[in-house]
């Protein structure tokens, strides 16, 4: 098998292609073929180092594919299944070995990009797990062209909520006014100011935050009252310290978001997965069309992503 290997922390160059024995699966695992690896920012993280992970290691926490072997005591997966998974390191490879309590069944018909679940159940835990959206609610979303961003625009809309979406650029913008976003905003230039006047100076119920550093100041000052204002992402850097006081005024509260919090457990994980399958298969979700690199460029796919001009999904194909 081929597969991606990391020795040590560094630029994407470090992301080195190799040629290993195939694994096999033990008792409750199974064997994938992989189809296609998703490349998340937690990806680049882990491989700067930010994120304490024994080397060496293969990238890649999401992927798609079909079982190639079954292990015993496997009974609800057979030969031929296609599954996605979302928390199983390894991924930047043509073969894997998963737990079968963490193989999803998705559908033969769904595209790369809708069988690849892990922003899907991302966006479905953020607004599951912080407040109860209601009609007429008004939410921000930042970084609202990515491949959560664009989830959640969507999601919020379906509620009925009001969406405040921004981005970097125009035709960022253009994606999320495309996807139904009631109002724009470019944040490279300032929001606060923007996002309270199409408020009427009232602020935002809920604010969805993946830039971080750069933005999450300014993204508390932003709430209405009895507002919430969540952190789940730093692609400009690890949001900064929030003081109390302002927060006591509103009523307003903060949250540091994880993903891997809400699926530990498997069940769970599973449920939430099935969210987001039956929200594409009812056609009110929509996912992006991928940008799709061979697994050997998975250095020029980093430089991709952290560029920061991509819009949408990117994923390895072995």
């Amino acid at each position: 098998m081929q597969r991606i290997i990391v020795t040590e922390f560094g630029e994407p160059d470090v992301l080195t292609l190799v040629t290993t024995d195939a694994p096999s699966p033990n008792n409750g695992e199974v064997l994938v073929d992989v189809e296609a690896a998703g490349i998340n920012y937690l990806d680049v993280y882990q491989r700067q180092g930010h994120v304490d992970i024994p080397k060496p290691y293969t990238p890649g926490l999401e992927g798609v594919g079909r079982v190639r072997k079954v292990g015993s005591d496997v009974e609800n997966l057979k030969i031929g299944s296609r599954v996605a998974w979302i928390n199983n390191l390894g991924s930047y490879a043509d073969q894997i070995v998963l737990s079968a309590a963490q193989a999803i069944s998705v559908p033969a018909s769904f595209t790369i990009a809708e069988a690849l679940l892990f922003q899907g159940v991302t966006a479905q835990y953020l607004l599951a797990e912080y407040r109860t959206i209601r009609p007429g609610d008004v939410a921000l979303v930042h970084a609202a062209a990515g491949g959560v961003g664009q989830l959640l625009v969507q999601w919020l809309k379906h509620l009925g909520a009001t969406v405040v979406a921004t981005a970097s650029s125009e035709p960022k913008l253009a994606t999320a006014r495309a996807l139904g976003a009631d109002h724009v905003i470019n944040y490279s230039e300032g929001f606060l100011e923007a996002v309270m006047d199409v408020t009427h100076g009232r602020g935002v119920d809920l604010a969805l935050d993946a830039v971080g550093a750069s933005t999450f100041t300014d993204t508390v000052k932003s709430l209405a009252p009895r507002g919430t204002a969540i952190a789940y992402g730093r692609a400009s850097g690890v949001a900064p310290d929030v003081q109390v006081m302002p927060l006591l005024l509103k009523g307003a509260r903060v949250a540091g978001a994880s993903l891997f919090v809400y699926i530990a457990d498997p069940a769970e994980m599973q449920n939430r997965a099935r969210e987001v399958i039956c929200g594409i298969d009812e056609g009110w979700l929509h996912v992006a069309a991928t940008t799709e690199f061979p697994l050997d460029a998975a250095a020029k796919a980093h430089r991709a992503i952290e560029s920061r001009t991509t819009q949408g999904k990117l994923a390895l194909i072995p």
